[in-house]
Parts: C-alpha cells; structure tokens; sequence
C-alpha cells in the first residue's frame, strides 16, 4: 500500500460519518420546517374561522339593530289597528296591507311578540315603568304592557315596558286603628 492509500483509507470513514451527520442534520431541519408550515396552516385555518364566525355575529348585530328600529313603526301600525272607526275606508285597508306586509317581514326574520300580562317580572325580558300597588295580584307581576317585547329567535332585541303589581299599602287610618286597639287592651 502506497502512502497515498494510507491516507485514503481513514478519510473514508470520516467521510460516511460527516455524511450521516449532514443527513440527520437535514432530516432535523426538514422537521423543523414542515412543523413550522403545518402550525400556519393551522394558524391560519383558526383566522379563517374566527373571521366568519365575527362577520356572522357582525351580520347579525347590523339585521337586529335594523329590525330594532323598525318596531316603534310596527307599535304606531299596533295602534292604528286597534284603533281603527272604519274599515270601509280605502286608507284603513291600506294601511291593514302595509302592516301584514311588515309583519310578514319580521315573522320571516324569526322576530316574534313576546307576552308578559300576568307573568312575573324578568328584568331579562321586562323594563318596569312603574309599579302599582293592587290586591288582585301577587308583588312582582306583569299588570300592563306599555311597549311590547320582542325575540329575534331566543335572543331579546327589545325589552317590553311594563307595569308591575306592588303589594297594596295599608291605609294609615287603618294602622292607627289597630294600634290603638291593642294599647286599650
């Protein structure tokens, strides 16, 4: 063996050597890389749904806000109706037609009337206006509905405003009266 070979012979395996530590260090960057890729494919498949999940909740707010502001015309069409002399009257049919359309419009949009007379206050669902003491109901009940309630499916988008029943004050008469009875006895 020539001296040449000699020398030859130790490079080789340091040759395979660097080459599979060239190859693990390849292998790692190549991990390191589609980790990387794959966490933005993930980041931006959660940006994609965060996006249409707020245009959505967006959408909505807007529909609510204007279906919101077409309910003080569908309590003026309310009244109209219930107030209403003639129905012979071409204007009265009219406006009977221009308000089954908009009731029409809000029914389609999930918008529904909510009643209250008779059930307990839910500060959820009823503003109180006032409160009016009477016997006839227990402290806590829907007496009247100024303004009526309404859902856009479950959610509230206009609190009704609503009269509430207070337990009846005693007469101070009526207390004197009795106070002097049991200091007499």
């Amino acid at each position: 063996m020539t001296t040449d070979e000699k020398n030859q012979m130790p490079d080789e395996p340091s040759d395979v050597e660097s080459g599979a530590a060239e190859l693990e260090a390849a292998k790692a960057e190549a991990a390191d890389w589609r980790d990387k890729y794959l966490r933005k494919v993930a980041e931006f498949d959660n940006f994609r749904k965060r996006s249409r999940q707020e245009l959505g909740s967006l959408r909505d707010m807007v529909g609510e806000e204007v279906i919101a502001s077409l309910l003080p015309v569908m309590d003026d069409f309310d009244r109209l109706m219930q107030n209403a002399v003639s129905s012979d009257d071409p204007y009265h049919r009219a406006a009977e037609m221009i308000y089954g359309k908009l009731q029409s419009f809000l029914e389609a949009r999930g918008v529904t009337k909510f009643e209250c007379v008779g059930k307990p206050f839910d500060p959820d669902l009823h503003n109180a206006m006032m409160m009016q003491p009477t016997a006839d109901f227990p402290g806590g009940t829907v007496l009247a509905v100024m303004n009526p309630g309404y859902k856009m499916g479950e959610r509230v988008i206009r609190h009704a405003q609503v009269i509430v029943s207070s337990e009846p004050e005693l007469e101070a008469g009526a207390e004197d009266d009795s106070n002097d009875d049991r200091t007499r006895a």
